[in-house]
């Protein structure tokens, strides 16, 4: 019973990997058990697996385009202790793109996450995009500007272009913390790009994107020399209040 009681332990302490391009074959297409959804109007950025050199990469590359690229989680992650851990790499990005501004919010990537239903796309869903930005303070964060149930936070800009940043955050945390209430479960975890309003050029890329419960180890996908490790972004987070009119764009 207790050798049971110890490899359950082990089991729920796994790292649930949500980008695993492991044995993925290189060259366009999204992953497997991705889907795509176009922002409305917009086509979607290219995006293709590829070798780096260290390893495989996820690269998404566009101009004038918009789309999500997602995971629905079954199961779905109920509130738990555990981050949201990934590593990415801007190559090109918009360099007047401004997330203060409607007609500037562009970003080369996010990591969004999605809580609650009914789908990614539901009405009820709630969703934190943690944003590349680019000249806005750092950790800035507002409400997107077409619905106060999207937030946007700033996690790295142009001083970080072309380097491999990772990051760890706490999204349940970011959630009581942004909406004051119990959040719901994860039901869905992707990237984005969006080139929509700057039709500017942008490449990123991103090799690691996983759920580490409390007391697990991320699992290695390759060196990312420079890192980023906060429990939850609240501390650096510059929140902007103003009230947002609604409109068609993707954030």
């Amino acid at each position: 019973m207790r050798f049971l009681m110890l490899l359950l332990v082990l089991l729920v302490s796994e790292p649930l990997v949500i980008l695993d391009l492991n044995g993925a074959r290189t060259g366009a297409g999204v992953p497997s058990g991705w889907k795509v959804r176009a922002v409305r109007g917009q086509s979607a950025p290219n995006i293709e697996v590829r070798n780096d050199g260290e390893g495989p990469v996820l690269r998404i590359h566009g101009a004038g385009r918009a789309a999500w690229f997602y995971r629905e989680l079954s199961p779905e992650v109920a509130e738990t202790d555990g981050m949201l851990r990934w590593s990415w790499r801007v190559l090109d990005a918009p360099t007047v793109a401004d997330m203060r501004s409607e007609k500037l919010d562009d970003s080369p990537i996010r990591v969004y996450v999605v809580f609650g239903k009914p789908g990614i796309f539901g009405n009820s869903a709630r969703i934190i995009f943690y944003t590349f930005g680019n000249a806005e303070p750092s950790g800035y964060a507002r409400a997107s500007f077409v619905s106060d149930k999207l937030q946007v936070i700033r996690v790295d800009g142009a001083a970080e272009r072309t380097r491999w940043r990772e990051h760890t955050v706490d999204p349940f945390a970011d959630y009581r913390r942004i909406w004051k209430r119990k959040p719901p479960a994860i039901t869905a975890v992707g990237v984005m790009q969006d080139t929509d309003q700057t039709r500017a050029q942008a490449t990123a890329e991103i090799r690691q994107l996983e759920w580490i419960p409390a007391g697990g180890a991320a699992r290695q996908a390759g060196p990312v020399p420079a890192r980023e490790n906060r429990s939850h972004l609240s501390d650096v987070i510059q929140v902007d209040t103003r009230r947002e009119p609604a409109c068609a764009s993707s954030t």
